[in-house]
């Protein structure tokens, strides 16, 4: 059909034969000056002089081309509009055939109440975020009206699913999502497009599901703008030619169409590889091409450089700008845009309900070190293409610090919110393939919520947010929680702890308390442990409430060396420490550095202290990170160490789990004891089958928190066991413990 484009434009220009003529004397004229300037004295010309012969000569060969281009570059034009009709269309299709993937997968083998109740949570959340669905549509096997909106009832009321064609394709019972569009309703306002998906209950029985398209918003016709000058049609049927563009009318005749302009293109499309359209280019505005063919060819050999050097600054410019206000590896916002780019939003519609939300990835610091940067670079890119695929451009999207996202949602319930933030929580939990390494995630995430514009204050809503994402991990992570004043009130004495912890690493002023360990066979101490103490002003600080507070922090690593440096020098200058053992509580966040072990047997082996005299203990239930610690763990038994599993039984114990562990020690907390003095309880048989679970693999064993007669009673009748507890004694400073363990060899 480029014929049809041809005609009228070239011969508009009456001077194409003389100018190609003027363009061969130039050029040869110019190719013979060249050869010959230094020898014919005929001709006097300086080199700029043949340099600006030259350009005028191309000049003119690009003016004699201008017309031909021309008629190229519409005809370009016009087939780039039709690819471009193609590709957001098969973008649009492809979005909801995930959509309603997502639906089939929630539902399927599910009973027939949950199947409903599902079905109605994700009609409400996929009719609000999708303008494009009208309704979703529940038939049963028999086609008969399960559920759906009000639209839905109507489609189906007014026999949109009655033709036997349309039926015969509904029954196919095809596993992959289907599309088709309904012939009925392509002369309507509501074009609809069906997409189907066949789910099977837990009963076997058969349901379709049916997402209803309004084939109009398929296209962003805004998008297509800049390329009005061409009236573009879709042919849907032989009598139906659906019109892309906002101006026109969907025709019923294509040869009425076609009488309606004087040049037109033809060009097919593919839908989703299975199903071809013919549209038709129109070109509707002949008059000013025919103008825009003289000027252009009149100007284009003067602005051509001016053009190549302005569109060279122009993308560098946008380059540079773009960079200045987005993430590097993502591509998201940079959290430092992320209120001017609010503001411009907010300006230029009017929005109720925000919310702030932060998504941070559980244990990332423990990932990145067994992983590295490279991997991890990836596994937040994934994480950030997985969220901006859930919003579906309803929020703004920031990237924060390291592994944590900020998300900017406007219009939208709490209780909408929850139920979004919560989907999403799971999409970012399945598996991540990077490299052959399958990584499963978990994540938690906190927001705050507020109805109206004026309450925007990005720092005061980012620390709400960031104070219910601390809550949330707080339960243990892979979750979502709303802020509340409550929550304010604890996370300020945490800042205020954290700052005075800070404070108290600075000037030196934690202590360093010991509790006795004894064998109950002799009574003898065979050990201690150390335990830190922190004494804030005129008050003891309990460990429970600074120690969690220094995990999520990092502080616990500082801690951890000061307590250590302390214990080592108390070792040192008491000769009572060097002859029994002395275990030192360390985080996971020491262990899992590269140089732990090797730091650690260094500074024992410069300071004289026996290995086989120390335990190095790792509470039990951090060991959610264990498959990154393990390996430090067994290095240090087989250096000699003694390594000890506190508080066994408070997280992820269970008998099968003791057998993995890599310690020789096991701490049974005292959540086992309560209970175990009395005669044949089933809290006494159950501590007694641990015990000697513990003792068939050969591991020794410490009883937590013993504070009863009855229960030493008991426990005497283990050979070997050990008690830790205020029967005995409780937590001393160093100098009462000196004289403890003197006053004790006094007693033997």
């Amino acid at each position: 059909m480029l014929q049809n484009f041809h005609i009228g434009l070239i011969d508009s220009n009456p001077f194409t034969f003389s100018l190609s003529a003027v363009f061969l004397f130039t050029l040869f004229a110019a190719i013979f000056v060249k050869a010959f300037h230094k020898n014919v004295q005929i001709i006097e010309m300086k080199r700029i002089k043949l340099v600006v012969f030259i350009a005028v000569s191309i000049g003119t060969a690009v003016w004699h081309q201008a017309s031909l281009s021309v008629v190229k570059a519409e005809e370009a034009n016009a087939r780039a509009k039709i690819n471009l009709i193609e590709t957001m269309i098969n973008k649009s299709i492809e979005a909801q055939i995930k959509a309603l993937s997502r639906i089939k997968a929630r539902v399927n083998n599910e009973s027939f109440d949950d199947f409903k109740r599902l079905l109605d949570i994700d009609q409400k959340t996929y009719t609000n975020d999708y303008n494009i669905i009208k309704g979703v549509l529940v038939l049963d096997s028999e086609l008969n009206f399960v559920s759906g909106n009000t639209f839905s009832r109507h489609f189906y009321l007014n026999g949109m699913l009655e033709k036997p064609i349309i039926k015969a394709w509904l029954t196919r019972d095809l596993d992959d999502i289907q599309f088709a569009a309904n012939s009925l309703t392509l002369n309507s306002a509501a074009p609809t497009l069906m997409l189907l998906a066949t789910v099977e209950l837990a009963t076997k029985n058969k349901y379709y599901i049916l997402n209803l398209l309004d084939i109009n918003l398929l296209l962003d016709k805004d998008y297509l703008h800049y390329l009005s000058r061409y009236d573009t049609y879709l042919e849907l049927t032989k009598s139906v030619y659906f019109s892309v563009d906002y101006n026109n009318e969907n025709k019923t005749d294509l040869s009425e169409l076609i009488n309606g302009y004087n040049h037109f293109i033809t060009q097919k499309i593919n839908v989703m590889d299975l199903v071809e359209h013919e549209v038709y280019s129109f070109i509707n505005d002949y008059d000013s091409i025919h103008t825009d063919t003289i000027i252009d060819q009149s100007i284009l050999w003067l602005t051509s450089i001016f053009i190549f050097i302005f569109v060279q600054v122009a993308d560098s410019s946008r380059v540079i700008q773009f960079r200045a206000k987005h993430d590097e590896l993502t591509g998201l916002l940079k959290l430092t845009a992320l209120e001017d780019e609010f503001i411009k939003v907010t300006s230029e519609k009017h929005f109720n309900n925000f919310s702030t939300v932060i998504l941070k990835v559980d244990f990332f610091e423990a990932i990145y070190i067994s992983l590295g940067y490279k991997i991890c670079d990836e596994l937040i890119n994934n994480v950030s293409l997985r969220i901006r695929e859930s919003t579906n451009n309803i929020a703004l999207i920031a990237r924060g610090a390291s592994d944590s996202f900020v998300l900017y949602f406007f219009d939208i319930s709490p209780e909408s919110l929850e139920q979004k933030i919560k989907s999403l929580i799971v999409e970012l939990t399945e598996a991540h393939i990077i490299d052959d390494n399958e990584i499963n995630l978990s994540v938690s995430a906190g927001a705050a919520t507020y109805r109206h514009l004026d309450s925007f204050n990005l720092r005061l809503n980012l620390q709400q947010a960031n104070v219910a994402l601390e809550k949330a991990k707080e339960l243990g992570g892979n979750q979502f929680h709303f802020y509340q004043q409550s929550m304010e009130d604890k996370y300020n004495e945490t800042v205020t702890i954290r700052n005075d912890l800070q404070n108290a690493l600075k000037n030196d002023v934690l202590e360093v308390f010991y509790q006795p360990v004894h064998c109950l066979n002799d009574s003898k101490i065979t050990g201690v442990e150390a335990l830190v103490r922190w004494s804030n002003g005129n008050e003891w600080v309990s460990p429970a409430k600074f120690i969690p507070i220094a995990e999520t922090t990092g502080q616990i690593t500082q801690v951890g060396e000061q307590v250590l440096k302390k214990v080592i020098e108390d070792i040192k200058k008491y000769p009572q420490l060097q002859n029994i053992t002395v275990a030192v509580n360390f985080s996971t966040k020491q262990i899992i550095k590269n140089d732990f072990a090797s730091n650690l047997l260094s500074l024992l082996t410069e300071n004289n202290i026996t290995l086989e005299n120390f335990t190095v203990e790792v509470t039990e239930s951090y060991f959610q990170e264990r498959g990154v610690i393990v390996s430090k763990l067994i290095e240090l038994v087989d250096y000699g160490l003694n390594v000890a599993i506190d508080d066994f039984g408070t997280g992820y114990s269970s008998l099968s789990y003791l057998t993995h562990q890599p310690a020789n020690i096991i701490k049974l907390d005292r959540e086992f004891t309560i209970g175990a003095h009395l005669l044949n309880t089933k809290e006494q048989k159950l501590l007694d089958t641990i015990i000697r679970f513990c003792y068939d693999l050969d591991k020794s064993v410490i009883v937590e928190g013993v504070e009863g007669e009855g229960l030493i009673k008991h426990l005497s009748k283990f050979e070997g066991i050990k008690v830790q507890g205020y029967f005995f004694s409780k937590p001393l400073p160093i100098h009462s413990l000196i004289d403890y363990i003197e006053n004790n060899k006094i007693k033997d």
